[in-house]
């Protein structure tokens, strides 16, 4: 029995929670409709203007309350909601500048740890993404390292992939001085030519460490230097055994596609919808509260 009242009380709750929707969605329109018809009817009579004067003053009045019904019913206004969107846009563009900074500001710890903080050392932060790298933070001491170049990077090029595919997730790689033969030693790695034309450092040394958080890869950071030999194998070790790599890890798994370079990855892309869709029910049953 209290089944059965209770399956009444939400068929009932549906009703006019469908009712007063339907209200809300289309009382201006149908009033503002109703408004026009009316003066069509009102127009159409033969004679003086004032003849079927009472069509004019119905169809008035139901302008004036499509008028009110708009501000009294359409709650928020659609300018309200296009200053909201445009609020909630600024604050998320804010935040994913923040973790972007937050990360820097730990690369920046890094290479003070590593003792890598010259002229020519760079620290990259890379996300792995639908068989793609994306940088999600960069730090160099000398601003132009530390530009971006392009969006994204094939899984299998470089010391990026390289540490990507390792055993023990790690690479050291050392690259020649000679402009033509760094240039055979970046193809033999899998990089093209439009990618080394658009480089704004031609590393003689990178070190790839992956980043690992809980039981997942999720990404790579990459230490790069302008002189050769300068970046050792003690510096991975370094590296493997910092707790500021445990906290980048950390937060590239949770937070990379809130960052700029994470959003631009995902942009366009509509979400993929699985499975059947079900109505939320309420926690709390609708209806008297059952007896002790």
């Amino acid at each position: 029995m209290r089944d059965w009242k209770h399956a009444t009380v939400d068929r009932v709750a549906r009703a006019v929670l469908w009712f007063f929707r339907l209200v809300k969605g289309w009382l201006p329109r149908a009033l503002g409709g109703l408004s026009s018809g009316l003066f069509i009817v009102w127009g159409v009579q033969d004679g003086a203007w004032n003849k079927g004067v009472g069509w004019f003053v119905a169809g008035l009045a139901c302008a004036v309350l499509a008028f009110i019904a708009e501000f009294l019913v359409q709650r928020p206004s659609y300018m309200k909601l296009s200053q909201l969107r445009e609020e909630a846009e600024r604050r998320a563009a804010n935040k994913s500048l923040a973790l972007e900074s937050a990360l820097r500001i730990m690369l920046v710890r890094l290479s003070k740890h590593c003792g890598l903080e010259g002229h020519s050392d760079r620290f990259s932060v890379y996300y792995f993404h639908e068989d793609r790298f994306f940088m999600v933070s960069r730090y160099a001491k000398n601003p132009t390292y530390e530009a971006r170049g392009r969006d994204s990077y094939p899984a299998a090029e470089g010391a990026i992939g390289a540490a990507w595919s390792a055993e023990d997730g790690q690479a050291l790689v050392s690259m020649p001085a000679a402009k033509e033969a760094w240039k055979k030693a970046a193809h033999r790695q899998g990089i093209s030519e439009d990618a080394i034309a658009g480089m704004s450092m031609k590393s003689r040394g990178l070190a790839g460490h992956r980043l690992e958080a809980g039981d997942r890869s999720v990404g790579v950071i990459v230490v790069e230097s302008m002189t050769s030999g300068r970046i050792k194998a003690t510096h991975l070790d370094m590296i493997a055994a910092s707790h500021i790599v445990a906290a980048i890890a950390e937060l590239v798994a949770a937070f990379a596609l809130m960052t700029p370079a994470g959003e631009n990855a995902t942009a366009g892309k509509k979400p993929v919808v699985s499975g059947k869709w079900e109505p939320v029910q309420p926690r709390v049953p609708i209806g008297p509260t059952p007896g002790p």
